[in-house]
């Protein structure tokens, strides 16, 4: 039962040999959108509103859907609209609506690639995303920086001339993975990670420069250093989870994971499916029982703080439950596992994850019957 957090990690990790590169600058006017007709409405409305945001995208790619499900997730909790448009041909972009429906974000068809020439004629991978405010271009990017680049516009502390500065050495760094030289890739992105510790393009270019033989042993350090540098981004310190997971290192992995439960508070926004993602992804035995029971309680502790103030409960509290059953059923405390699956199912009716939900619950009820 995969949660958005585990799909961002992925959306993030297989973007790692082609990077976005060239688009829109940053200050430009937004031109108007060039779309025959909206699969999905959403909030189509891209005018008058304070921000924006559109993302371009290949539906045939693996990290589609998690992107717009992603999307959906930040619309509904910054307040504006989000519009995504597939640059594929009709029967392609019908076809993978009518699989992933319903949406809540407007979802066009680019086919003519009109909106691809003006936005990212030069970008090679998508997902590709452009924020605007007040009609112009604030910044563009891969998707998986958008909520903290927005949280950072909110709060006042993002910096447009940065951003310009970015852009620039991205054409250089877009020379530089032309060349295929490892030293020169890994030489322009320390120049924009001196600027903006956290861009993900950079991060990635720094990555494709030490996944060459002799310099793979480099890559846990380098990850490291860069969660020291954004203690507060959940999604870089779970990208070195995923890269201690994948690497083998399970010594590394446990200590990111303990670092995680440390470091980080139950009330941050993205720690309940972070915690999820870790429960779910840990190989088997590699978290002693004791730490995976604390990093969940955590989750669901403060999910039903939360829920106690509210007159409806969260889908956040839905992915705790879940998160907590599966450790109470891997410490073979079956019955409370089921309770708590319940709980996760009657959030889920109506969604996209209700058969998936249902099919745990039906697997814990046999265990708890087996047991007894």
């Amino acid at each position: 039962m995969r949660t958005h957090t585990s799909l961002l990690v992925l959306t993030l990790l297989t973007g790692v040999m082609l990077l976005p590169l060239s688009g829109i600058d940053a200050g430009k006017n937004m031109p108007s959108l060039r779309v025959r007709n909206w699969l999905s409405a959403g909030n189509i409305s891209l005018s008058g509103q304070t921000m924006e945001c559109v993302t371009l995208l290949d539906v045939t790619t693996h990290d589609a859907l998690p992107a717009l499900r992603m999307l959906e997730n930040l619309q509904d909790r910054f307040g504006f609209s989000f519009c995504a448009i597939a640059l594929n041909n009709d029967k392609m972009v019908q076809s993978f609506f009518n699989a992933n429906r319903p949406f809540s974000i407007a979802f066009a068809q680019d086919e003519a690639q009109k909106n691809r020439r003006v936005l990212a004629n030069k970008v090679s991978l998508f997902p590709y995303s452009i924020l605007v405010k007040e009609g112009k271009v604030l910044w563009t990017g891969h998707p998986t920086e958008l909520e903290n680049v927005i949280s950072q516009v909110q709060s006042g502390v993002f910096s447009l001339s940065r951003q310009r500065k970015v852009e620039s050495l991205r054409r250089e760094l877009q020379m530089a993975i032309q060349s295929g030289l490892p030293a020169v890739i890994e030489q322009s992105a320390g120049k924009i990670l001196a600027i903006s510790k956290s861009d993900r393009i950079a991060v990635q270019a720094k990555l494709m420069a030490l996944n060459v033989p002799g310099r793979q042993k480099e890559i846990l350090p380098f990850l490291r250093k860069v969660c020291q540098e954004n203690p507060k981004d959940i999604q870089l310190h779970i990208l070195e989870m995923d890269m201690t997971r994948r690497q083998g290192a399970g010594n590394a992995f446990v200590a990111a994971v303990e670092r995680f439960v440390k470091e980080f508070s139950a009330g941050q926004h993205g720690f309940i499916p972070a915690a999820a993602y870790i429960i779910e992804n840990a190989p088997y035995g590699i978290l002693m029982p004791s730490l995976m029971e604390t990093l969940a309680q955590k989750a669901y502790t403060e999910a039903l703080a939360v829920n106690k103030n509210r007159k409806k409960k969260t889908l956040s509290y839905g992915i705790a439950c879940e998160t907590l059953a599966r450790v109470k059923a891997v410490l073979g405390d079956f019955k409370e596992a089921v309770r708590l699956q319940k709980e996760a199912l009657s959030l889920r009716k109506g969604t996209r994850q209700e058969a998936a939900a249902r099919n745990r619950l039906l697997y814990y009820e046999a265990l708890d019957k087996k047991n007894n």
